[in-house]
């Protein structure tokens, strides 16, 4: 890698945006959803296409308490971190063997590391399967430990986006300033957060496989109501905005 020549630090959301796991993942997460309405009924049922555009970037916890609004009573929390384990169990096992890039995507981490840019992965996904994911999508070489951020285990305690916990130690961590940090966000939850933690540039991106051809206005349009600035569809489009982003 070139010593950096430029300001800006690029901030990539992983899951649906550097590596294209989300359908892989929520998938998985559906199949475990329905085995988990027949020990626990009472949850609001979802077919799969509206399960994935319904829960995307959110972390199965999260997905649980929305599809049981009295989860206190239905699911305590000892039911609730077994079944989070058992969602992140079988995700990876997957994602270890299923998981590729989003189109586009090495070919613009090449350019970045060949340019001299700093990047960085800044993911709710827990260290073991963001390793699962970019092993198998054979991205590693991009993203050593020093690069990559989990709100699961980088933080203290673990406080996925929306909140901006993971983007402000990502960037502290980095010795950079978030008004000169661009962040590659494909949901609104990581939109927000980016929004938050104040970084200076916020790109949405609608091309991952999770987001069909029909819904790619509508999750557009919702990116920018979140905070993005622009959109793209193409991975490769964010090399022509980096190189007109002020600083």
């Amino acid at each position: 890698m070139k010593p950096f020549q430029h300001d800006l630090v690029v901030l990539f959301d992983h899951d649906g945006t550097v590596v294209d796991s989300e359908t892989i993942a929520l998938k998985s997460a559906w199949r475990l959803t329905n085995e988990v309405a027949r020990e626990f009924p009472g949850a609001q049922h979802y077919e799969l296409e509206d399960f994935v555009k319904s829960f995307a970037g959110k972390p199965y916890r999260e997905i649980l308490k929305k599809l049981y609004p009295d989860s206190l009573t239905s699911l305590n929390e000892h039911d609730i971190d077994r079944l989070v384990a058992e969602e992140e169990k079988r995700a990876i096992e997957r994602l270890t063997v299923q998981a590729k890039a989003t189109s586009g995507t090495p070919q613009v981490l090449s350019y970045l590391r060949d340019d001299g840019f700093e990047y960085a992965l800044v993911s709710n996904s827990s260290l073991q399967r963001l390793s699962a994911c970019l092993t198998s999508a054979a991205l590693t070489d991009y993203f050593p430990s020093k690069q990559v951020f989990s709100a699961h285990d980088s933080l203290p305690v673990p406080r996925p986006k929306p909140l901006p916990d993971i983007y402000l130690h990502a960037v502290k961590c980095l010795d950079a300033e978030v008004s000169d940090c661009v962040a590659i966000e494909d949901s609104i939850s990581g939109v927000r957060s980016a929004v938050a933690a104040g970084i200076g540039q916020i790109i949405g991106y609608v091309g991952g496989t999770h987001i069909s051809e029909d819904e790619r206005k509508s999750r557009a349009d919702a990116l920018e109501s979140a905070g993005a600035h622009q959109v793209i569809e193409r991975m490769h489009d964010l090399i022509g905005l980096l190189s007109t982003t002020p600083v």
